[in-house]
């Protein structure tokens, strides 16, 4: 045997002896299917971020569309909520009590506008002169102290509330009262008037989209978002006219000037829980400054008492009939929407949160607890029941 070189024997034993590539360890079978499934997994995940992204961006982006939409099938429900009550109380088909409803709704307006047209318009005209006169004496009476002089010195706070009219351009830039939104509101208008002549066909259209299996279910699941923003919009009304009606007759029983002007004030902006009551009382105070600091107790005591009345007596009974909403739910709601979508987003921020509470409760706290059921006792459900009207005796 030549030096160096290894015997034949030796090399097939050590041949022999290293793992071939064939000679591996495979895994098993069940443990390829588990990665294969949690790779599918992962992209099915990734693939469904990345698309409510997109369709967050898209929603996002056309929001304002989208509320317009949303305040015509708001009134598209109000209506057709009027028509079925008159069809019940007076036996007449759905078709005719929607036109009884839509003409007693036209003769309401023109003689309305008739009898108070001519003197609302001369107050909502008197009204920014008004304010901008209680503007400023509230200013130099702050500016007599100390205090005023050293907190709002520098500062040219008169031109914050000026004399001619264009204060009501810049409120109503700040609720959306200008001519697009006016525009917008004879958008939905229209979409409410077609949306109620004929629900069949919208409903059928949207229970299509559904697969057939699911229809049933999502028959209900409309029915019942429909009857709940009915008595929503009902109690809403009724809190609207209660307090626009009484800060009317409060402010005239207490000789404040404009007083129609600012009840119809109080009654538009009691659409908005909790921040409507706060915004329509400060034109209220400012007109009351201006005659004098007894006059703006007696209205600041006014609109607590309007309030506490709305708050303790009001919305209680009308809540028995009504959708009642937890109040750190609502704000909460209007401060998110405000945030992502403007004035409109405070506007509808109540009645998109009572329909995604309805949503949640029959899609999935009723779903969960139909699954779970006979397994153990289903917790009750936080979540109030659905709106279905006064209860029959």
């Amino acid at each position: 045997m030549k030096h160096g070189r290894t015997p034949p024997a030796r090399r097939l034993a050590r041949a022999a002896a290293r793992p071939t590539e064939a000679a591996l360890p495979t895994p098993p079978r069940p443990t390829r299917d588990a990665d294969a499934r949690r790779a599918d997994r992962s992209i099915v995940i990734v693939s469904m971020v990345l698309l409510i992204v997109v369709f967050g961006l898209l929603v996002w982006t056309i929001a304002d569309v989208l509320l317009l939409v949303f305040a015509g099938i708001l009134i598209g429900v109000f209506l057709r909520g009027l028509g079925d009550g008159v069809s019940a109380l007076t036996g007449l088909s759905r078709r005719v009590s929607f036109g009884v409803v839509l003409a007693t709704l036209a003769a309401l307006l023109i003689v309305g506008g008739a009898l108070l047209g001519n003197e609302m318009a001369s107050q909502l005209e008197q009204l920014g002169p008004s304010l901008h006169l209680a503007w400023e004496k509230m200013l130099n009476g702050v500016y007599g102290y100390e205090w005023g002089r050293i907190l709002f010195s520098e500062r040219n706070l008169s031109a914050m509330l000026p004399e001619d009219g264009t204060w009501l351009t810049r409120l109503g830039g700040a609720f959306s009262m200008t001519i697009g939104a006016i525009a917008g509101l004879l958008i939905a208008v229209f979409i409410g008037l077609y949306g109620a002549a004929a629900p069949a066909v919208y409903r059928h259209g949207l229970l299509l989209l559904v697969p057939a299996h699911a229809r049933s279910r999502a028959r209900e699941v409309l029915d019942t978002v429909t009857m709940t923003m009915r008595w929503w919009l009902i109690g809403t009304f009724a809190r609207m006219a209660v307090v626009g009606l009484s800060v009317t007759v409060g402010l005239w029983l207490l000789d404040i000037q404009l007083a129609l002007a600012l009840g119809l004030i109080a009654f538009v902006l009691d659409f908005v829980p909790y921040i409507g009551p706060i915004l329509a009382a400060l034109p209220a105070l400012l007109v009351a400054i201006a005659t004098g600091p007894a006059d703006a107790f007696y209205v600041l005591l006014l609109y607590l008492a309007v309030q506490m009345a709305e708050n303790y007596v009001v919305t209680p009974l009308i809540d028995q009939y009504s959708v009642h909403l937890p109040p750190a739910l609502t704000i909460s709601a209007q401060v998110l929407l405000g945030a992502l979508l403007g004035a409109l987003g405070v506007v509808f921020a109540t009645p998109l949160t009572a329909i995604a509470l309805v949503l949640v409760r029959m899609l999935y706290v009723e779903e969960d607890l139909e699954s779970s059921a006979g397994t153990e006792a289903p917790p009750p459900s936080p979540l109030p029941p659905p709106a279905t009207g006064p209860p029959r005796g």
